[in-house]
């Protein structure tokens, strides 16, 4: 296993998951990323070679090559209108052809590359959100008897007396509270 590029691919997808909650909170939008992963992951495994005959063919008129100029400045345009948007797209999609090289250098088949890219992209973009939502909400994920105020409650209202009986008797605390 590539071990160090299947961890550039998981930290890349991680921090995208970070930047994910961070930007929306609609699980919707989080669903369409999911997918988004999963196709863009297909992409990288495996790569069309109809898209270099379609562009060689794209260049055989006059019409074909106007058409294709006018989309290419129209991507340009949108490319330096949202740049961060591109450059986020681009680290994603470096990661995870880093690792189908990676894995097509080892003999790896192109169902089992998908299976592990899909798996190991999705792996990090949840790991991302929830890191984040644990990390900006840590009192909504932890169990009550972690903050200290939880345990000067409970000494607030057992008694000296409730804590002997309880004690000899063999009684359960929380049931002994004024």
């Amino acid at each position: 296993m590539p071990w160090t590029s299947l961890a550039i691919l998981f930290l890349t997808y991680a921090t995208f998951g970070w930047l994910l909650h961070d930007w929306t909170n609609d699980r919707l939008v989080w669903l369409l990323v999911a997918f988004g992963s999963t196709v863009l992951g297909g992409i990288v495994t495996y790569p069309s070679r109809a898209v270099s005959i379609g562009f060689a063919g794209f260049f055989k008129t006059d019409t074909r090559a106007l058409i294709l100029i006018i989309i290419g400045s129209i991507v340009t345009v949108l490319l330096l209108t949202w740049l961060q948007f591109f450059v986020d797209a681009v680290v994603l999609c470096a990661a995870g052809l880093l690792v189908s090289l990676d894995l097509k250098t080892r003999n790896w088949s192109n169902f089992v590359s998908l299976i592990i890219i899909i798996g190991w992209q999705l792996l990090g973009i949840s790991v991302g959100l929830y890191s984040h939502h644990v990390y900006m909400h840590p009192s909504a994920n932890l169990p009550a008897f972690f903050y200290i105020d939880y345990w000067f409650h409970l000494l607030d209202k057992w008694t000296i007396s409730t804590l002997l009986v309880s004690i000899f008797a063999g009684i359960n605390f929380p049931y002994l509270m004024k």
